[in-house]
């Protein structure tokens, strides 16, 4: 399997408490939240907040011949996300996390050490609030964001996510 069939599958099946539990739902939620995004106004998230959450999302999807997650605007889909879908207390933890990596300079570090920086994070479990737990929520809604964008749902994947409805006992 290619790294980017998985991220695929793992955008289409990731599990965010507030997206629809059915695929098909949870794809439109999140062409949706494309489309209400404004370009370049950040609603919930600092500048600083927000330049980490650019570097480590095209960290997980860099551009290659596709493009990437800075591309089409992962970070401005989870500011979205922040400001008008998470709970005040889930969005303080998970902004709690990233002020730790702007703390500790994160964007600003050489590339192998953003490398080193982010396996370590992306290894260990952290408690809410943690740059650890921060990661793996960015993770998740950098491949949600990803494959709902459309772009890449034109350019790169080509075909629906979610399969056609499935039609039994036709006759041809």
């Amino acid at each position: 399997m290619h790294r980017r069939d998985l991220l695929r599958l793992l955008g289409a099946s990731a599990l965010i408490p507030f997206v629809p539990d059915e695929a098909g739902a949870a794809v439109q939620f999140g062409q949706a939240a494309h489309r209400a995004v404004r370009a370049g106004s950040l609603r919930a998230l600092s500048a600083e907040e927000a330049r980490v959450v650019t570097v480590v999302a095209d960290m997980i999807i860099p551009a290659t011949d596709t493009p990437g997650a800075a591309d089409v605007d992962v970070t401005g889909f989870i500011d979205h996300l922040l400001a008008d879908w998470y709970a005040a207390d889930d969005r303080q933890k998970l902004q709690a996390g990233i002020g730790r990596l702007v703390a500790e300079g994160f964007a600003d570090l050489s590339e192998d050490q953003r490398i080193a920086r982010l396996t370590a994070l992306d290894r260990a479990k952290g408690e809410p609030g943690s740059p650890e737990a921060a990661v793996a929520k960015l993770k998740s809604l950098t491949v949600y964001g990803y494959f709902t964008s459309e772009r890449v749902m034109k350019e790169v994947t080509r075909d629906p996510i979610i399969p056609g409805k499935f039609e039994g006992c036709v006759r041809f």
